[in-house]
């Protein structure tokens, strides 16, 4: 799919794989005329839609024009979205998670500035505490809202995607927004995809941002970081978390890496296998001796093209899916009334398709929970298909996508 500006006609994936690359020209565009183009109608309906010019640190990223999600190529076009259903209700001003024009608008359930002395009349955010608190919302939360937000549950039948092509979707997802009151890209930094030839400047930025990081007699300055987990070893002193995308290393106590061992055991027993993706978002302070450490963390587990998964077995059949080039999406679970959710959902058949993996046959609640879903296919005529390991992945017949 290609995207103009500044005279360029361009594919969108070089696009976001390569920013330092077309910086001056999108840095001109974001100027005059205000905006890039879009051309995935332009052979269908002769439409060249509008695309948002983001700058994010140094560089600048494209993001979907406000409102214009529906006008893109469903199909085809990551800036694609289905409009909103408006149901006469306001929107919830509680809600930890909020989508503004601008971007979006946070309130995590995590301090990112801690007064070391004294107490704090007011609310992080810089409100006047009350009776009527928002809603904050945790690490996972979060993370598994702005992949869906950038569309990352989707896919459109590309043969890969790499962390290039997240970054540049994450960045534009999260937008000019804020984060418990501060503005995104202030507290928040999504790694970057490595580049031999812009490494200074990337480790520059990084560095940058990681200064901000600081600890005295009187407050804690705390950062979040967002990227792909590399590994975990144990040290003298705990454990060194590395990020694939930075040399940089972080220290973490045996209790937080023993929580999220417990915690995203999915995620945690995948890390370092080459079939999969181990995404991290962590809060990081600097001790006072100058060190940085991680001081939580949520995992999402993710296949090798970065499509959210919940098991190993979703790894490998979201992985099979790629290689075929089907259009299938990943339902996130991000209610507790979503558990009725397929794992993947086939985009590319006569009639959406759910596909189902039943990975725990010995658990009595999770077969009755089985044995209900498929109730449910059945009255609604939806059609399914199921993955029972430890048969093997080759033996489920798909369906014949739509030419």
């Amino acid at each position: 799919m290609q995207v103009s500006f500044d005279g360029l006609t361009v594919a969108l994936e070089d696009v976001q794989d390569h920013p330092a690359r077309y910086a001056r020209q999108l840095e001109r565009a974001k100027k005059s005329p205000g905006y890039a183009v879009c051309r995935c109608q332009e052979r269908v309906a002769g439409k060249l839609l509008r695309l948002v010019v983001r700058r994010y640190g140094a560089l600048f990223h494209l993001a979907r024009w406000p409102d214009d999600g529906p006008n893109h190529d469903e199909i085809s076009c990551p800036f694609y979205a289905a409009a909103s259903i408006k149901d006469g209700r306001t929107p919830d001003a509680l809600s930890a998670i909020q989508q503004t024009p601008s971007g979006m608008n946070v309130k995590l359930d995590a301090a990112l500035s801690v007064r070391t002395v004294g107490r704090s009349i007011r609310a992080e955010d810089g409100s006047s505490l009350t009776t009527t608190t928002r809603r904050a919302a945790p690490l996972l939360g979060f993370l598994q809202r702005v992949w869906l937000e950038a569309g990352l549950h989707v896919w459109r039948g590309g043969s890969t995607r790499g962390w290039g092509q997240c970054n540049a979707q994450l960045v534009a997802a999260l937008g000019d927004g804020k984060l418990n009151g501060k503005r995104i890209q202030e507290v928040l930094h999504v790694m970057r995809r490595h580049d031999e030839s812009q490494a200074q400047s990337i480790a520059a930025e990084f560095n940058a941002f990681l200064d901000a990081i600081t600890t005295t007699p009187q407050a804690s300055q705390r950062r979040l970081v967002l990227g792909e987990l590399r590994g975990v070893v144990a040290s003298k002193y705990g454990f060194v978390v590395a990020l694939r995308q930075t040399k940089r290393t972080f220290f973490a106590s045996a209790p937080v890496i023993e929580s999220a061992a417990a915690s995203f055991r999915s995620a945690w027993a995948m890390t370092g296998n080459a079939s999969a993706r181990v995404v991290i978002l962590a809060l990081i302070e600097r001790t006072r001796d100058g060190n940085l450490r991680i001081i939580d963390l949520a995992l999402q587990l993710c296949s090798s093209s970065f499509v959210p998964c919940d098991s190993s077995y979703e790894v490998e059949m979201a992985n099979r899916l790629v290689a075929e080039r089907r259009r299938f999406i990943k339902p996130l679970r991000l209610e507790a009334g979503d558990v009725m959710l397929p794992d993947f959902q086939l985009t590319d058949t006569r009639q959406p398709t759910a596909i189902e993996i039943y990975g725990m046959q010995g658990n009595e609640q999770y077969l009755a929970r089985m044995k209900g879903k498929q109730v449910l296919y059945t009255r609604a005529a939806t059609p399914c298909v199921e993955w029972i390991p430890p048969a093997d992945l080759a033996s489920v017949r798909l369906p014949k996508p739509l030419t």
